[in-house]
């Protein structure tokens, strides 16, 4: 692990995958549980009847691991008790009304003849014993926990981009904060120019000429957008390096800069200002991409 990922918190993807199995005498029981981006925690649990007393507590393992997140457990249990009855009582009557049809047509009773009339065979539920609940609730926690895992290094990941994309957005503003300041004199230099070549400089009252440039510079001034912009994105990293679960901190701050951002690009009329707020805005835009993945 380099010292740059070391600042980091422990941020988790919102995307991941764990699957977890185990025995009892009452049978084989697999877990799987997936999870996706969505804004809030949403719990699917799927699972055969016998096994739906224990939702309850499986909800409480996903909500103590996850705070965001579509999270699905399926779960699949296997014995070796059969999974189907036979009525053989319901069997006999069939057989023996098919066998008075087929003798008044010189037929026979096949197997398939009887399995048609229904109701002969059935699916059974397999009941799952209590005693296999700790078996079940632990195969839970196990695939839960590599799912954990699994976001957690896949929000690795995600940190070290959004890391190099907030590195880059910091240095489009330090540009952008050293070019503002070049806007009085820019202002200045364009009203002179104005005046002299509609030849009405000589005409024009000086004291009054400098107010209009002090009036022009200030609403052109983004001083205060880029102190807002340099604030925003210092919290960013703070939220970066917090370890809790910040996505939806972090799409807010991103948003704050998205309005400083362009506030700054509908009050400067520098060409390279313009310039700058556009690629900072398509930057933004990528990080806010990336950071719906995060939990």
């Amino acid at each position: 692990m380099t010292e740059k990922e070391n600042t980091f918190g422990i941020v988790a993807s919102m995307t991941g995958y764990g699957r977890s199995s185990g025995e009892s005498p009452a049978g084989r029981v697999t877990v799987e549980v997936r999870s996706l981006n969505h804004r809030y925690l949403e719990i699917s649990v799927r699972a055969p009847k016998g096994i739906l007393f224990l939702e309850p507590e499986i909800r409480n393992l996903v909500r103590e691991r996850f705070s965001r997140g579509k999270v699905e457990l399926f779960i699949s249990h296997e014995s070796d008790a059969p999974d189907f009855e036979i009525d053989l009582g319901r069997a006999s009557e069939v057989a023996k009304a098919l066998r008075e049809v087929a003798g008044m047509l010189g037929d026979t009773v096949r197997l398939e003849h009887l399995l048609a009339a229904g109701q002969v065979v059935t699916a059974r539920e397999v009941e799952i014993p209590e005693e296999m609940s700790q078996t079940i609730l632990e195969a839970v926690v196990e695939a839960l926990d590599r799912m954990l895992s699994h976001r957690r290094t896949e929000g690795k990941a995600l940190a070290m981009d959004l890391d190099s994309r907030m590195e880059n957005l910091e240095n489009k503003v330090l540009q952008i904060s050293g070019l503002a300041q070049e806007v009085p004199d820019r202002v200045r230099r364009q009203m002179e120019s104005f005046l002299e070549s509609a030849h009405v400089g000589n005409i024009v009252d000086p004291q009054r000429l400098e107010a209009e440039i002090a009036l022009l510079a200030q609403k052109s001034d983004v001083t205060e957008e880029i102190t807002r912009l340099k604030a925003h994105m210092a919290a960013f990293r703070t939220a970066l390096s917090s370890g809790d679960p910040v996505g939806r901190r972090m799409d807010f701050l991103l948003q704050e800069m998205q309005r400083e951002i362009s506030t700054i690009g509908s009050k400067s009329s520098h060409p390279v200002i313009s310039g700058l707020v556009v690629d900072f805005k398509t930057e933004l835009e990528k990080t806010r991409e990336q950071v719906q993945n995060i939990e």
